[in-house]
C-alpha cells in the first residue's frame, strides 16, 4: 500500500503580548456575556482548538496577527491565561482575509450585516467570485448575492432592523432600490412618526411591497387619483402622457404594469386629488406635525380652512376581528366581546357629539389623504389650552363610560349565573308534559348550535354569539323544524363512532330502513355478496388442506 506524506501543522504556545488582533477582521461585535463563558471554559477545560496567527512585518509593535480565533484569544485574556496555542501560516493580506472572513462565516450566529460586508469585500478585492463563496459555505449563489446587494442599504434602515421594526427579509427587499428611492421610502414611511402611525405593530412583506409601489415606483394603477382626468394643474392626463411608461416601451420596457417617471408631477397630482377631496367633505380639515408649512400654503391658497391638530391624540376606532384569522373560537369570541365593548363606548362618543370624524391632509411635511376621529373642539375655545383642557374633559368622560359599561357588563354577568345556577338546581327536566311552543323553539335553537356552519346556510340562518340572536332566529328555526331534527340525527347517526357503538348501530339500521329501504338493501346485497365470494375461498382453502391430510 502506498503510504502518503500528511503533514500536520505544528501547534506553539504563544504569549498573549505578543499577539494582536487583525484590522482586516470584519467581524466587529462580540458578546460580552457569551465570552465570559468561554472565558469560564477555558479556565476549567483549557482551549480545545488552537488559534491561527501570521507573522507580522519587522518594525511592528506586535510578533504576530490574529488570522482565525479572535474570540478565543479575547476570553483567554479575561480568563487571565498568559499564552495561547496558536498554528503560525504564513499568509499575504489576501489569502489572510479570505480564511478571516470564511471562519466568521461558518458561525451560527453571523451578523447579517457583517456577512454582507464581508462577501462583499470578497467578491471585490477579487478574492472569490460568487460561486466559490457559495460553494465553501454550502449557500447558494442568489443567497450570497442577496447579501452583497444589503451593502446598498442607507444607513438610516440599520437601526430599524436592529429594533425589530423591520426584518432581514424586508431589508433585502428594501436593498434593491437605488439611494434616492431608498431616501423616498424612508421620508415616507419609516420615519419615527411614520412608524408610530403604522396599521399594525409589525408590517409584513406585502405591505412593505405595496408601499415601495405606491411611494416609490409610482405605478399608476395604485394612484389615488383618476388617471383619466385631465383637470389638474399641469393640464394633462396619465393615460397620454410621455412619461407613462406604457407609452415609450422603447425607453422604458416595463410596459405590462405602467409607472408615472415623473415623481413631482405624480406627487402634485396626489396633493391636489386629497385638496380636491378636502374641499367637499362637511368636517374638519387637519394637518399635525411639523415640516408641513408648504402643504399648508398650498391648501389654504386652494381655499382650504385647515384646524392644527399637532400635540393632540386622535381617537382610535375600533376595528371588528376577523374571524378567519382565529383558529380557536373561545380567543375569537373573547376578542369579539372587547370589540363590542370598546365600540359601544366609540358610538356613545360619536352620538353625544364628543367625537367627530375629521380628514387629514399632511403630517410632519408628508401628504396622507386620512380619515381619521378627534375629541371635538367646542365651539368656545380660544386657544390651544382650551382644546388641551376639553380634550382631558372627554378623555376622562370616555373612562367613565367605560366604567358604567363594565358595571353594566357585570351586572349582566350575575345576572345570567344566577338564573344558570337556578335552572341547574330546579326539577325543570322532571316533567314529562308537552313542550310549549317557545320550549319547542329552544330545543331546535340547541340543537342548530351542534350542527355545521354549512347546514346553517343552507337554511338561511347566519349563527352570531349575541343575546338577541335567538330572538332574531326564531322565525327560522320554526319553518326548519323538522329539517333541523334530522340533520341532527344524521350528523349524530353519520359520524365514525357508530362504527363502534353497536347502540348507534341499531338507531342507524332502524333509520336507514325506515327513510332508505332500497338504499338499505342495494348496500347489504352488495356487502353480502362481497363477503360470501371471500367465505367461500376461504372454505374451498380448507377443504383442499384437510383433503391432504387425509
Amino acid at each position: 500500500m502506498e503510504k502518503r506524506n500528511i503533514q500536520v501543522a505544528s501547534v506553539r504556545n504563544i504569549p498573549l503580548t505578543d499577539i494582536t488582533p487583525s484590522s482586516l477582521n470584519p467581524r466587529k461585535t462580540f458578546d460580552q456575556e457569551a465570552l465570559m463563558e468561554l472565558a469560564d471554559n477555558i479556565k476549567e477545560n483549557g482551549l480545545i482548538q488552537p488559534i491561527t496567527v501570521r507573522k507580522m512585518p519587522k518594525g511592528s509593535d506586535t510578533r504576530y496577527e490574529i488570522v482565525c480565533g479572535e474570540r478565543r484569544y479575547r476570553a483567554s485574556q479575561i480568563a487571565g491565561m498568559t499564552e495561547i496555542q496558536c498554528i503560525i501560516k504564513e499568509l499575504d493580506d489576501k489569502k489572510a482575509f479570505a480564511a478571516m472572513i470564511i471562519e466568521n462565516l461558518q458561525r451560527k450566529d453571523v451578523d447579517p450585516l457583517e456577512e454582507a460586508a464581508a462577501f462583499y469585500k470578497l467578491s471585490t478585492e477579487g478574492t472569490m467570485q460568487v460561486k466559490e463563496i457559495a460553494k465553501i459555505l454550502g449557500k447558494s449563489s442568489s443567497y450570497v448575492v442577496s447579501r452583497i446587494q444589503l451593502n446598498n442599504v442607507l444607513p438610516e434602515y440599520i437601526p430599524l432592523l436592529r429594533n425589530g421594526n423591520i426584518y432581514l427579509n424586508q431589508l433585502i427587499e428594501i436593498a434593491k432600490l437605488t439611494k434616492e428611492q431608498q431616501e423616498v421610502l424612508f421620508r415616507d414611511c419609516f420615519t419615527e412618526a411614520s412608524i408610530a402611525r403604522w396599521p399594525i405593530k409589525y408590517i409584513t412583506i406585502d405591505i412593505l411591497k405595496q408601499w415601495i409601489d405606491e411611494h416609490v415606483m409610482q405605478y399608476l394603477d395604485t394612484a389615488s387619483f383618476p388617471l383619466g382626468d385631465a383637470s389638474f394643474s399641469c393640464g394633462k392626463d396619465c393615460e397620454g402622457c410621455p412619461f407613462n411608461t406604457k407609452n415609450k416601451p422603447e425607453s422604458y420596457g416595463d410596459t405590462a404594469r405602467p409607472r408615472c417617471m415623473d415623481m413631482k408631477c405624480f406627487r402634485q397630482k396626489v396633493q391636489e386629488n386629497i385638496f380636491r377631496i378636502a374641499k367637499g367633505l362637511d368636517m374638519p380639515v387637519v394637518y399635525q406635525g411639523q415640516g408641513n408649512e408648504e402643504i399648508i400654503k398650498a391648501a389654504k391658497e386652494y381655499g382650504l380652512s385647515l384646524q392644527d391638530m399637532t400635540g393632540r391624540s386622535y381617537v382610535l376606532c375600533p376595528v371588528e376581528p376577523d374571524k378567519s384569522s382565529f383558529s380557536d373560537e373561545e380567543v375569537y369570541e373573547k376578542r369579539m366581546d372587547n370589540y363590542r365593548h370598546v365600540r359601544a363606548i366609540f358610538d356613545s362618543n360619536i352620538a353625544d357629539g364628543n367625537v367627530q370624524q375629521v380628514y387629514e391632509i399632511c403630517f410632519d411635511g408628508k401628504l396622507s389623504g386620512e380619515y381619521k376621529y378627534a375629541y371635538s373642539i367646542p365651539a368656545g375655545a380660544q386657544d390651544s389650552d382650551d382644546i388641551a383642557t376639553s380634550d382631558r374633559t372627554k378623555e376622562q368622560i370616555t373612562k367613565l363610560k367605560d366604567c358604567l359599561l363594565k358595571n353594566e357588563e357585570r351586572e349582566n354577568e350575575e345576572l345570567v349565573e344566577r338564573k344558570r345556577q337556578a335552572l341547574a338546581d330546579s326539577t325543570y327536566s322532571a316533567s314529562n308534559a308537552m313542550l310549549t311552543a317557545e320550549e319547542q323553539r329552544l330545543f331546535h335553537a340547541v340543537l342548530i348550535k351542534r350542527l355545521s356552519p354549512e347546514f346553517k346556510k343552507s337554511i338561511g340562518l347566519e349563527w352570531s354569539n349575541t343575546a338577541d340572536w335567538y330572538q332574531q332566529a326564531s322565525k327560522v328555526l320554526e319553518e326548519n323544524r323538522n329539517a333541523i331534527k334530522r340533520e341532527f340525527i344524521k350528523s349524530m347517526l353519520s359520524e365514525k363512532s357508530v362504527c363502534f357503538a353497536h347502540d348507534l348501530q341499531g338507531m342507524l339500521d332502524a333509520l336507514m330502513g325506515e327513510t332508505m329501504a332500497d338504499t338499505t338493501a342495494t348496500i347489504t346485497d352488495e356487502v353480502s355478496k362481497k363477503y360470501a365470494s371471500q367465505r367461500e375461498k376461504i372454505q374451498a382453502d380448507i377443504d383442499q388442506l384437510n383433503g391432504k391430510e387425509e
